[in-house]
């Protein structure tokens, strides 16, 4: 009896980690609660097999690359560093918790895929489906029209921009490589995927995701460039500009630019200067070791014609500095960016040999995970966002299922 529930145990526990990251790629685009929740259990289960490895019941797993380990390292010894110099251990601490739980996405994520390796056939039509709810949501949200309403789905608004900004440019590949595949039914379905997606972009009505993801979405189509005959390429160029034109058409989302343009007076420009003033200020106090993780204070208060301050509401001590690169150099300082730089370039250098693979998955998977670093760097420019849950899952996964293919390649496994 105790031989048959181990070998229940042996075929089941390996799939959990396959079944829960598959939920958290279609969940991530636009249910926080579900996404959590399934990021939840995928933690729980590579701690199961943190205990139990050592039984070597499960598949075997090979090791994380050696230089993605270093950029991961390099970067927790400048957390530990600047939190130790810091005026605030306990935010410190509990930030470097927090994070860790967050990047432990990729580790899991390669875990999971060596656990079931045909779920890497999955992963982009799953991104796929969760981007098809979320543009249904976000019509739901709009009534139906284009209508710029901030729409949400079930993340937040900054959230949901912060993802159709990583997805639809990966569609955009997905949907070439089956193009070059001759694959009928991929083709159909990620044209579908695409038409969803532009769909809960103009809904979104966010403006650095508007003007980001047509940027990356070129980008995509470039590295893909060999896959199309010239007759298609013309055809590509109409459908894009006539996409362009249903934006600039929306006289609600050109004011949204509009507003980019006031130098005072506007609010949402003023809060974010507000803020790059005192980050830039508290980098330049503390240019080497920053103040600590999560202790920067928060701005002067606005003063705003039209937001009044509450002098009944209370006022955070301490705020991020409203972008990724000046948040990271006002709490860390230097060392702190270097180590930052570090993560997320130690991937990419990895990658970058694959940029060109004749495996059409290989090479699309390379570019996903350029693509989602830039996008990255493009949304940090306006916000705070390296910590932002459904952001972090989609670039964690992608970034670890493209590791987990390219080195495969690499090795000939």
């Amino acid at each position: 009896m105790a031989d048959s529930s181990g070998s229940k145990l042996t075929g089941i526990l390996p799939l959990v980690g396959p079944i829960f990251l598959a939920l958290l790629a279609v969940t991530g685009v636009f249910a926080r609660g579900l996404v959590n929740g399934a990021y939840a259990v995928l933690f729980l289960w590579g701690l199961i097999y943190l205990v139990t490895s050592k039984n070597l019941w499960w598949r075997k797993v090979e090791p994380l690359p050696g230089k993605y380990l270093k950029g991961l390292g390099l970067y927790f010894l400048a957390l530990l560093l600047t939190t130790l110099t810091g005026s605030e251990y306990g935010r410190g601490f509990f930030y470097i918790g927090n994070i860790a739980y967050l990047l432990a996405c990729l580790p899991l994520t390669w875990l999971a895929l060596s656990q079931y390796p045909r779920l890497i056939r999955y992963m982009a039509p799953l991104y796929g489906l969760g981007l098809i709810v979320a543009g249904t949501m976000t019509f739901q949200q709009a009534g139906y029209c284009l209508d710029c309403v901030r729409a949400k789905a079930s993340l937040g608004i900054i959230e949901l921009g912060a993802v159709l900004g990583q997805l639809p440019p990966l569609m955009i590949g997905a949907w070439a490589m089956a193009v070059e595949e001759k694959n009928r039914t991929k083709i159909f379905f990620f044209s579908v995927v695409l038409v969803f997606s532009y769909a809960a972009l103009i809904n979104s009505c966010s403006r650095i995701t508007l003007l980001t993801t047509p940027v990356l979405s070129l980008l995509m189509l470039w590295a893909h460039r060999n896959c199309f005959r010239p007759l298609f390429k013309l055809g590509l160029v109409v459908l894009m500009i006539a996409a362009a034109v249903g934006v600039l058409s929306d006289r609600r989302i050109v004011g949204r630019f509009q507003e980019m343009s006031v130098k005072q007076g506007n609010y949402n420009n003023d809060v974010r200067f507000n803020h790059w003033k005192q980050g830039l200020k508290v980098f330049l106090e503390n240019p080497i070791l920053g103040v600590g993780p999560r202790a920067i204070p928060n701005a002067p208060p606005l003063i705003h014609p039209d937001f009044p301050l509450d002098p009944n509401r209370p006022r955070s001590k301490y705020y991020h500095a409203h972008q990724v690169f000046l948040t990271v150099g006002a709490e860390s300082g230097v060392v702190g960016l270097a180590g930052f730089f570090a993560l997320h370039l130690a991937p990419l250098l990895l990658l970058w040999p694959s940029r060109k693979s004749q495996e059409p998955m290989v090479r699309f998977w390379a570019w996903a995970a350029a693509v989602v670093a830039l996008q990255l760097f493009f949304n940090g420019l306006t916000d705070s966002i390296f910590s932002l849950k459904p952001l972090m899952y989609v670039y964690w996964t992608v970034t670890g299922t493209a590791l987990w293919v390219c080195s495969r390649a690499q090795t000939g496994t």
